[in-house]
């Protein structure tokens, strides 16, 4: 036999012994205060499976007490499932009726593009002097700072990364036939918003700092835009008289040209020739296109929408422009595809033209109702399961006061009398009915006749103050909540644990002193029996000795 510390000078197993008196006056006890916390925590637990569900059944019952419920308004429309054509969302201020509507267009944002020769090559430098692009599209505006020297690839990514952007997208397209495009697109919409590109000049100071904003929407382009001495005028000789009955005219006496010497300048071996804003350069020009290029190479007009020498044009069909639906007959437009206040209570958004016109039913919106009286009926069940779960016999909550109440006043306030209306008097008046284990279940039948019968009257029987939801409400009241009867009941749980626990803590604190003085005896009497081995072994030397 192996012995411990605890009498290895008498040889007999102490520490055996100690642990064998210490177990047999702590194990019993602790065990029974273990129970006592497991039972308690189980209490709890049960208690917390009510509260939740207590809870969600509150929700429940506040989703039908409320007065909305019954004055919205449901829209039918007659179209296909995936073929819609129009949307329709309502408020408690549509009133019922049938509307014939047809969606003539939708509206849409607008797109500017570059003439055909403008530009070949995204690495085009669009201008050779520091400018400002404005975007504007209708009440909305952003500009940005374009640096000489910049090019085509490096304009469409400056716009597009700019924070200011209000919704433009420049994009670079090319026809495989030398022509790249430079396209920008708005997303705003409105017949008012086609969106405008504006070109303007800007001085920077040796930091790169602009210190001048010049307000001159196209400015090196327009002989009023020229310093005033270099703009000139046409004179004529008042002494010079120009002939217009005759066959010949007179210029300042240059001469008389026979009217019928006709000059066919199309047939002209020389092209036309432009001259600058500034009648510095002279260039020759392969059409309108290449003019607007050219300039804006100086200006940024390539690249702008206004002004004689603007490269960009909107396109036929890619004007911004407004929704129109016509409702009963009478058009109305919208800048965008939703209108709010076409009809009362109604928000009516436009998803497709339509060759047809589209009917739409607005109704009290029953569907919603009865939804959320099953939702209520469902969720009715849940908390009686559970309340029947934890209290009936050999349940942790079994007997308990509180649940057993709490069963006992739901199931009699369904059987109650609701409301004023009299027509209806109680919920199993709309299709619901109770089993003989307290759960209920839903009549559509009974509730469609139900609606048929009195919807007016329903909104009082389960919303008014003196329906059926305000009083389930008010009963719920009692047990949710920091000062609820479940939450009460919960906290005198807890201490009960927290007092068993200290209990066992103290008790065990007990075992341990308990342990130490067993310890301690058995420790000298393993002493004693040491040396009285030892004499005993001395005697029995010297007796064989003898």
């Amino acid at each position: 036999m192996s012995v411990g510390s605890l009498g290895a000078g008498s040889g007999i197993d102490l520490e055996s012994l100690v642990k064998q008196m210490v177990s047999a006056q702590k194990d019993a006890k602790v065990k029974l205060y273990q129970d006592k916390i497991d039972g308690y925590e189980a209490e709890l637990s049960a208690l917390g499976k009510v509260g939740s569900a207590i809870d969600t059944f509150k929700s429940s019952v506040k989703a039908l007490n409320d007065d909305e419920l019954f004055t919205g308004r449901d829209a039918k429309i007659a179209q296909t499932e995936g073929e819609e054509v129009i949307a329709i969302t309502t408020d408690s201020t549509a009133s019922n009726g049938s509307y014939a509507i047809d969606v003539n267009q939708l509206a849409k944002g607008s797109r500017v593009m570059s003439a055909p020769g403008t530009f070949s090559s995204a690495d085009d430098v669009v201008t050779k002097q520091d400018s400002r692009l404005t975007f504007k599209a209708g009440s909305n505006e952003f500009s940005i700072t374009v640096d000489a020297g910049t090019t085509l690839s490096e304009l469409r990514n400056q716009i597009n990364t700019s924070e200011d952007n209000f919704g433009v997208s420049a994009n670079l397209v090319d026809d495989g036939n030398g022509n790249l495009f430079f396209t920008a697109t708005s997303s705003i919409q409105g017949a008012a918003n086609t969106l405008k590109i504006i070109n303007t000049s800007v001085v920077k100071d040796e930091g790169g700092n602009i210190i001048d904003n010049p307000i001159e929407e196209n400015s090196g382009n327009t002989v009023e835009d020229a310093p005033i001495e270099e703009q000139s005028e046409p004179t004529v000789d008042e002494k010079d008289e120009l002939d217009l009955a005759g066959d010949d005219v007179d210029f300042a006496n240059d001469g008389p040209i026979p009217a019928d010497e006709e000059k066919d300048i199309a047939e002209s071996d020389s092209d036309p020739i432009s001259v600058d804003a500034k009648g510095s350069d002279i260039a020759d020009k392969k059409g309108a296109s290449t003019l607007a290029a050219n300039n804006g190479v100086l200006s940024l007009d390539s690249v702008s929408t206004e002004g004689i020498s603007a490269g960009l044009y909107t396109p036929l069909g890619d004007e911004a422009r407004d929704a129109i639906i016509t409702v009963d007959g009478i058009q109305i437009r919208s800048d965008n595809n939703t209108f709010d206040t076409a009809v009362a209570g109604l928000s009516i958004e436009a998803l497709a033209p339509t060759d047809k016109t589209t009917k739409v039913d607005i109704s009290f919106d029953q569907k919603t109702v009865q939804e959320t009286i099953e939702e209520f009926i469902a969720s009715y069940n849940d908390v009686i399961g559970v309340l029947q779960a934890s209290s009936d016999r050999g349940a942790v909550l079994n007997g308990n006061s509180v649940v057993r109440n709490l069963q006992s006043s739901l199931s009699t306030q369904l059987m109650s009398g609701h409301g004023d209306s009299g027509v209806f008097t109680s919920i199993f008046d709309l299709g619901v009915k109770m089993d003989n284990k307290g759960k209920l279940s839903f009549d559509n039948t009974k509730f469609d006749n139900a609606m048929k019968k009195g919807y007016s009257d329903i909104a009082p029987l389960i919303a008014g103050d003196n329906g059926l939801a305000q009083s389930l409400e008010n009963l719920l009241d009692n047990y949710t909540g920091s000062s609820g009867m479940t939450n009460s009941l919960k906290d005198s749980v807890r201490r009960s644990i927290d007092s068993t626990e200290g209990a066992l803590e103290s008790y065990e604190d007990r075992m341990v002193k308990y342990e130490d003085s067993l310890r301690s005896k058995f420790t000298s009497l393993d002493s004693r029996l040491a040396n009285m081995n030892a004499q005993g072994g001395y005697l029995n030397s010297v007796l064989a000795k003898m």
